[in-house]
């Protein structure tokens, strides 16, 4: 056990900045499948909803010289990392305080993309839906909505398995990076694994794979899919129609 003591004081964001590459499992695999899917959007200008860090895009604008990108996050301190990732890339941003609930942020402006990872399954059904249906009305025709997060298994099967893959995820990914088991013990002292949850969690509401595609498909998507899922974590693709 290789943990300090100064890990148990760090805020949320704190853990999750140190630990994220391991708590996230196949991360970097993830990263790049989102970004896969804006190879052929119309407007270079993307929406990263809830950008934590800025990975997604940090890794946008690094394969995109004519991208430009919005970060909108509800933490100031989310911003300010994500804008000194991707303030080496050039100056090919902008940030927008709001949380993901707000209503403002989503009309005014038209996107060739929308991305985001881990922030929808904070939404209950009735505020996925709504979200879906205002990010299709902020894309421009053509425009993808590309989304990383967990699911809800449909069953008791799934659901252990999909704890048990994010476990040994992590205890790999905390070898690998840690040299220990520092990372997978800050996964488990923080009951991050929401498999291993025994009740309702008021702050995670994922919804299954099946719901999500039936509403991004009443929302006016076309092309639903999901193209990537390990460890209940989902890459979800959808275009908006139009030339």
């Amino acid at each position: 056990m290789t943990e300090s003591a100064e890990t148990w004081e760090l805020s949320d964001t704190e853990v999750f900045t140190k630990y994220g590459d391991v708590f996230v499992p196949r991360r970097r695999e993830q990263i790049a499948t989102v970004c896969d899917l804006l190879a052929r959007i119309p407007d270079p200008h993307v929406l990263d909803l809830c950008c934590g860090e800025g990975r997604l895009s940090e890794e946008y604008l690094r394969r995109t010289p004519e991208g430009r990108v919005t970060l909108l996050d509800g933490s100031q301190e989310m911003l300010d990392l994500a804008a000194g990732r991707v303030a080496p890339l050039g100056d090919r941003h902008t940030l927008l305080r709001a949380d993901i609930e707000d209503r403002d942020w989503r009309t005014g402006t038209t996107y060739g993309a929308v991305v985001t990872s881990l922030a929808v399954h904070h939404l209950d059904g009735a505020g996925k839906r709504a979200l879906y249906d205002d990010i299709h009305a902020m894309l421009a025709p053509g425009g993808v909505f590309v989304m990383a997060d967990l699911v809800e298994p449909a069953g008791a099967t799934a659901r252990t398995l999909a704890g048990d893959h994010w476990e040994q995820a992590v205890r790999e990914g905390s070898q690998e990076r840690f040299g220990g088991d520092e990372a997978a013990v800050a996964f488990e002292k923080s009951e991050w694994n929401y498999y291993r949850l025994t009740g309702p969690d008021p702050f995670d509401k994922p919804s299954s794979v099946a719901e999500h595609l039936d509403w991004l498909r009443a929302a006016g998507f076309a092309e639903v899919d999901v193209v990537w899922m390990y460890a209940g974590h989902a890459v979800f693709t959808a275009r908006r129609g139009g030339n």
